[in-house]
């Protein structure tokens, strides 16, 4: 039953993305101004001096009876047809480690690479759109080709022939979700980076997060320069090599992600595995910088390693749901970088495939990566958001258990040990503050007479007036059965007798209004200036002092005890 319940979704989700994909495509068709045509047939194929008439270009492989080496050269030559009135004729064709000279008849209209070439440098994949003559009809098309890589150009698609807005337009159109999936990815990426970080030392797992946000942004450039799709946004000759070096790092980011959030048994030999990884890249990196050893050369390399952690990555998926030994959140992204993990296999039986010169599903491996891409990028957001929503029922708890410590059960106003808080923060104060000292009249009276709870109504109602009676920014609690205080900070531009003045009003009106008992409070304040150091107890039991000299006058003087 768990095992339908995990499929049923990523069954629902994979529909979902191919719907997408086909409803893309059909809203967002495209249909050429001019006519266009793909030059597949009818080409004289020369390789290194072996001539072969009327060849189809995608066949090419099968007129090789040797892989291809540096300095072989193959010419292809056509003649273009008549597709009438063009504004801006060309052709658009994919090179593949090789130079190239692009002549219409004689006319040389077209150059790639040469200089590379006769420097060593490394000539990868590019898409090439060559502008033609507009007298191009009729005319011999000859492409010539230096081969610069062992075993490389020997996958070639027929060169398209059209106008050269409809064949960017095309292009463009049919490499969308790609597109779509590389930008977002990079995008996603660098937020997600500034995200972590702004929350580093508050999110769990933080560094796999980071490691996250990283691999995104890696993953975003690679995807968008293996279909060379990078040169959009930015034209340059080094798109296959940061496809390359952009592949190598995918599995060292997959195992320091795993090192963060997977629980590790054996961690000397993951720690291992994990060094041996990192270093792959960077011996990499160097024999192709430095030895000029290229990076293609040495693929076979990362497909080992690549292979060796998807079969890590599923074991501790396997590991994970049998044993249930990770947290939810953790899992989450378990699932998110196994799916990717998926795709990124079937994408090299694809390559596979077209290695093999079986094209057929180059569309639907494009889809299955983009998937993967969104799948992983779903589950770091999810994680995300379970980061937020735990925090935030964390932070509520806190304050909840925060107010039952420090605020009084009757009123709601602070309690003493707030109180004390308070006071005891008053000595950072530099500026002048007052603390009053406030103490009910005859409330054990009221008690006695009417009973506890007209006793705790007393209480209560002072407290609501003894709330509006001092400002927002001023601290108000209650610190005993009938004690109340009362913290006014930058206490020199206020005029505290008003305000207790305002405070006895409030309390003469409720007497009018409910004159079942008489209300009233004895206070007395003190400030800090009348001392010569800042100590806050001294301020307050000065206060204190006071209000028991005001009680005692109120007492003696207007008889509040037998009036109650």
């Amino acid at each position: 039953m768990n095992l339908k319940k995990r499929i049923s979704p990523i069954i629902t989700s994979i529909l979902l993305l191919f719907a997408i994909d086909i409803l893309c495509h059909i809203f967002l068709s495209y249909t050429p101004k001019y006519a266009m045509s793909a030059l597949d047939n009818g080409w004289e194929i020369d390789i290194n001096g072996n001539l072969y008439e009327d060849k189809s270009i995608n066949e090419f492989y099968k007129l090789l009876t040797k892989p291809l080496e540096r300095g072989d050269r193959v010419t292809f030559r056509t003649t273009l047809p008549d597709l009438g009135f063009l504004p801006f004729p060309a052709i658009q064709l994919r090179s593949r480690y090789t130079t190239l000279e692009c002549y219409v008849g004689d006319f040389l209209v077209y150059e790639y690479a040469p200089d590379m070439y006769e420097k060593g440098a490394f000539i990868g994949k590019s898409y090439q759109l060559i502008t033609l003559p507009r007298d191009y009809a009729k005319k011999i098309l000859t492409i010539k080709m230096v081969v610069s890589e062992y075993n490389a150009a020997t996958n070639y698609k027929a060169p398209i022939l059209g106008n050269s807005d409809d064949l960017k337009t095309g292009f463009i159109h049919d490499n969308i979700v790609v597109i779509a999936t590389g930008v977002f990815m990079t995008i996603f990426g660098v937020i997600y980076l500034f995200l972590s970080l702004l929350f580093f030392s508050v999110i769990p797992n933080s560094k796999a997060q980071v490691f996250e946000s990283f691999l995104c942004m890696n993953l975003g450039a690679w995807l968008l320069s293996y279909y060379n799709l990078f040169s959009l946004f930015y034209n340059t000759k080094l798109e296959t090599q940061i496809e390359y070096f952009t592949l190598y790092l995918i599995v060292p980011y997959f195992y320091l992600i795993l090192l963060s959030i997977q629980p590790i048994s054996k961690k000397r030999a993951f720690y291992t595995i994990t060094f041996i990884s990192c270093l792959i890249p960077a011996i990499q990196y160097m024999l192709h910088y430095v030895f000029n050893i290229h990076m293609r050369r040495t693929v076979f390399v990362y497909h080992i390693d690549a292979f060796v952690c998807f079969c890590i990555i599923l074991y501790f998926l396997y590991n994970n749901i049998k044993n249930h030994n990770i947290e939810k959140s953790d899992m989450i992204q378990m699932n998110g970088i196994s799916a990717f993990a998926i795709a990124l296999f079937i994408h090299f039986i694809s390559y596979i495939l077209d290695m093999a010169h079986l094209d057929s599903f180059y569309r639907i491996n494009k889809t299955i990566m983009c998937f993967g891409y969104l799948i992983l990028a779903v589950s770091m957001l999810a994680n995300y958001f379970i980061f937020i929503t735990r925090s935030y029922a964390q932070k509520q708890e806190h304050a909840s258990l925060s107010h039952l410590a420090y605020a009084d059960g009757l009123t709601n106003l602070p309690n003493r040990a707030k109180a004390d808080k308070e006071l005891s923060e008053l000595k950072n104060e530099t500026n002048d503050y007052c603390i009053v000292s406030i103490d009910l009249n005859g409330l054990k009276t009221v008690n006695d007479k009417f009973g506890h709870p007209t006793g705790d109504k007393y209480i209560k109602d002072f407290a609501k007036v003894l709330s509006t009676t001092f400002g927002e920014n001023d601290f108000c609690g209650r610190i005993g059965g009938d004690e109340f205080i009362a913290i006014i900070k930058n206490a020199s531009n206020k005029d505290i007798p008003s305000m207790i003045d305002r405070m006895n009003s409030a309390l003469n009106v409720m007497n009018v209004i409910y004159s079942e008992y008489h209300r009233s409070v004895a206070s007395g304040f003190a400030f800090l200036h009348e001392f010569s150091d800042n100590d806050p107890h001294e301020v307050y039991l000065l206060a204190d002092q006071r209000m028991y000299e005001n009680k005692k006058i109120m007492h003696e003087q207007l008889g509040i005890h037998l009036r109650l």
